[in-house]
């Protein structure tokens, strides 16, 4: 029988004199060792049975832990043995006991992250921090029930977020799919399809009446929802590539926003010529602003991220706005751009980014820079006429190219 170690033994055994390992064992705790290594690295470790296996177990470095923890948790785990669970499945039991649903997608996002795309990975958090983690977050994840994921769906329904529905309760599923693949919850709820909203190809545009409104409404918000918009509205490119826009991707004296590949849906580089009206917003908001991002919060190493608060303050100044997304901005652009003269089909296909099919997508490497510029700047122009027929004198004119 060996002898029970004590905080001094354990303190003052020296490194082994010959290479690998050396194990202590302690008469205290019955399979209970300490392991030494040459360079003086003390570890605590268990030797245990499970079932008809003998296992070792890395219980974890002294003198992190002392000699009293590391019984204690060998205590725990020998008597979980004598029920049939392998030391491995009871620190997992303990670490999921209280874990919340915020933890838990922070972790699957920590796991899924690196293959995703930066776009992707920013829409998940953001749907997190918006929608999933104001109800549920603080819920442990093993006590995740289909009737709250119910009662998500429907709040977020009544709240006005029909369009997200179903993408929020996606993604909630797949961060539980994935915590269950590692036994953190023993199964994943199911939502029916009465908790899902059915949806269908949106083609609401703003018409010019709506597209004056709309302006005149962003004379009412604060200075980042104005810009947010009226950059939506002149440059045609999708609400989380202007929300995330950064400075580094802006070139004012060229008037281009070249917006990276691994920031772009379609995994392409956008080049995205910039009218005077638009460069005139970036330069105001150069000289006041600062940080990495054209647009930010209160933190200004970080992109803004209120498009929830945008939208609330839109609605107040433009209750006639029924049914209006912020992605109804990019579909006005695209139909609003081959009205005008001289804009074809192609050309307001590649100024919002749409990639081309087929054939036409590996040959074509005609960028359509400056086809994509002189639309861009008719539709400034068109946009800069409606506001003024529709206001007047009331009205700031957008600026004019130089």
């Amino acid at each position: 029988m060996p002898r029970a170690l004590t905080d001094h033994i354990v303190k003052t055994i020296r490194p082994p004199a010959g290479p690998g390992w050396q194990d202590h064992s302690d008469g205290g705790c019955r399979g209970l060792k300490l392991r030494v290594s040459p360079r003086g690295e003390k570890l605590w470790s268990l030797v245990v049975t499970v079932g008809s296996r003998r296992v070792r177990h890395d219980i974890g470095a002294y003198p992190s832990i002392s000699l009293a923890e590391a019984r204690e948790r060998a205590r725990q785990f020998l008597a979980a043995a004598r029920d049939g669970a392998s030391p491995k499945t009871v620190e997992r039991r303990q670490k999921v006991a209280n874990m919340s649903v915020e933890t838990a997608h922070a972790e699957y996002l920590a796991a899924v992250g690196p293959k995703l795309r930066a776009t992707t990975l920013s829409l998940k958090r953001r749907m997190f921090e918006n929608h999933i983690g104001p109800r549920l977050g603080d819920r442990p994840i093993t006590q995740v029930r289909r009737a709250e994921l119910v009662d998500l769906a429907d709040r977020l329904a009544a709240a006005g977020f029909r369009a997200q529905v179903n993408r929020v309760l996606a993604e909630v599923v797949a961060m539980l799919r994935w915590c269950a693949d590692r036994d953190w919850i023993e199964a994943v709820p199911t939502v029916g399809r009465s908790a899902k909203v059915k949806e269908k190809p949106r083609d609401r545009t703003l018409t010019d009446t709506e597209v004056a409104a709309l302006w005149k409404a962003t004379e009412s918000v604060t200075a980042t929802v104005r810009d947010y918009l009226r950059l939506l509205l002149l440059t045609g490119q999708r609400t989380e590539d202007v929300r995330a826009m950064a400075w580094a991707e802006v070139d004012l004296d060229a008037a281009l926003w070249t917006i990276p590949e691994a920031r772009y849906k379609t995994g392409r580089v956008q080049v995205v010529p910039l009218a005077p009206s638009v460069v005139a917003i970036l330069r105001r908001r150069r000289d006041v602003g600062e940080g990495p991002f054209v647009l930010s919060g209160r933190n200004p190493q970080k992109p803004w991220n209120g498009e929830r608060n945008a939208a609330d303050q839109l609605r107040d100044a433009m209750p006639e706005a029924a049914g209006f997304v912020f992605h109804d901005i990019r579909r006005t652009v695209r139909t609003g751009l081959v009205r005008l003269p001289g804009v074809s089909v192609d050309v307001a296909e590649a100024v919002i980014g749409h990639a081309a099919a087929g054939i036409v997508k590996v040959y074509d490497r005609h960028d359509r820079l400056e086809e994509k510029r002189k639309a861009l700047e008719a539709w400034a122009a068109h946009v800069d006429a409606v506001v003024s027929k529709a206001s007047g004198a009331n009205v700031v004119p957008l600026a004019k190219r130089a």
